[in-house]
């Protein structure tokens, strides 16, 4: 199989965190250089879509949701499980997957709207940046909620799961790249962050310097962040 990917971009790097967690190895990972003109040309090549990650499998099928890679992996290899044993562990997980998938919605729709990052390439719009910041918001209120009902470690209670990896890779790539913190408040959310950090999994490849110069303060640049 091939992986194709911005390895330390936002969907690109919950497949790498869940990659690192399972130990898997025997995956030809292929990182495109997002600071590369000629890039864009080769993954429209690769993908109508002109997104990554991109699995391609052995077969040649080729997977262009970071979601439907996540559960297909899970599926050809399931141990050690991170999805659940059971259907209700299987259903927590997909409903706490859920959660963080939308805060990664909302947290990109504010980038394009709010971020010197896209100002060039599409409207930019306060207002729509503001209405993302406040979705991306409840999105992490609704995690920290759910931990109090799983009671950690992790996100689904004393198993990692590939909600912690799409969680992980979302407020990694808010605070690292676009210098989005974490509201303090969200004290069940800040100590499993906290602790996610530490694993290895966690460590994430360097942002390059030049969209860093232009990403990083998304609430100053958009004169929003409801904390």
């Amino acid at each position: 199989m091939k992986l194709y990917e911005l390895d330390w971009a936002l969907y690109p790097r919950r497949i790498g965190i869940y990659l690192a967690e399972k130990g898997m190895e025997g995956i030809e990972r292929i990182a495109f250089d997002a600071m590369d003109e000629g890039s864009g040309k080769r993954l429209k090549a690769l993908s109508a879509l002109g997104t990554v990650p991109v699995l391609e499998t052995e077969g040649g099928c080729r997977i262009r949701s970071s979601i439907a890679i996540l559960e297909y992996l899970e599926e050809r290899f399931p141990e050690p499980d991170m999805i659940g044993h059971t259907p209700e562990e299987r259903a927590l997980t997909r409903e706490l997957m859920s959660v963080a998938d939308e805060a990664a919605l909302h947290l990109g729709i504010w980038c394009h709207k709010g971020s010197p990052v896209f100002a060039g390439a599409e409207e930019q719009s306060e207002d729509a940046a503001r209405f993302a910041a406040h979705s991306y918001r409840r999105q992490l209120d609704r995690l920290d909620l759910l931990l109090r009902e799983t009671g950690g470690p992790f996100l689904g209670g004393d198993r990692i799961s590939l909600a912690d990896c799409v969680a992980m890779a979302t407020l990694e790539f808010a605070e690292g790249a676009y210098g989005v913190p974490l509201p303090q408040e969200l004290e069940r959310l800040g100590a499993w962050y906290t602790r996610f950090k530490e694993r290895p999994s966690a460590c994430c490849p360097p942002y390059p310097a030049a969209f860093l110069e232009r990403a990083y303060g998304l609430p100053q640049h958009s004169r929003c962040w409801p904390v």
